[in-house]
């Protein structure tokens, strides 16, 4: 008995058959993890190319202005509403969009942004006017009187494999958000007192130009 089952034994050592499914049993789930990471990246890259041009568009329309100062608040719901169009096939319901005309005074070498106007998507709350701390002027804006629109848009991602998979990465939460901001200088608008550069003042109760004038 003992020899019949050391014979058996030495036969399944030399036995082949059935490695090549083992093997691939074993590297399927590393398989499936690559092509879904692949697969989620390719289509977060993907969103965060539709948010920063949604950001630019809003940016460059605004800067345009209207053909009254401030904008009509018609013409920038319309602006605000390209995000449907700009976003597609992606979800905007969730889409914040912040627009505020900036105005740039110079101490010395510093130059400080101040908020003049801002609005905003029913998701987000427009920027409170006044000085913007939280806001570095860019470089090439950074001239006393310049004035420039700036467009703030973000949204929530939710990965696609599912909230509860991505959980599963050490330091990632069930969702992210993409945020992009964009300075744009006005090509519309006018001068406001003694001020050379034009000024885009956007919709807003109490609106003002940088220079404290009524629109």
């Amino acid at each position: 008995m003992l020899r019949r089952l050391a014979r058996r034994s030495r036969g399944f050592r030399g036995d082949r058959r059935g490695t090549a499914i083992v093997e691939f049993a074993i590297i399927l789930p590393v398989l499936l993890a690559i092509w879904a990471g692949m697969t989620e990246l390719a289509h977060a890259i993907d969103e965060w190319r539709k948010l920063t041009l949604l950001t630019r568009t809003v940016a460059d329309l605004t800067a345009q202005g209207d053909a009254q100062n401030p904008i009509s608040t018609t013409v920038m719901n319309d602006i605000i509403a390209s995000a449907t169009l700009v976003m597609r096939p992606f979800d905007t319901s969730k889409v914040k969009v912040v627009v505020s005309a900036i105005g740039v005074s110079l101490n010395g070498t510093v130059a400080t942004a101040t908020v003049c106007s801002s609005t905003a998507n029913a998701n987000a709350t427009a920027r409170v006017t006044g000085a913007a701390n939280d806001l570095t002027v860019p470089a090439g804006y950074r001239t006393a009187g310049m004035r420039y629109v700036l467009a703030e848009v973000s949204v929530s991602y939710t990965p696609m494999i599912g909230s509860a998979l991505v959980k599963l990465a050490k330091g990632v939460a069930s969702t992210i958000t993409f945020a992009s901001s964009v300075p744009w200088p006005t090509r519309g608008g006018k001068a406001y007192g003694t001020n050379t550069y034009t000024e885009v003042v956007v919709p807003m109760s109490g609106a003002k130009a940088c220079d404290g004038s009524t629109p």
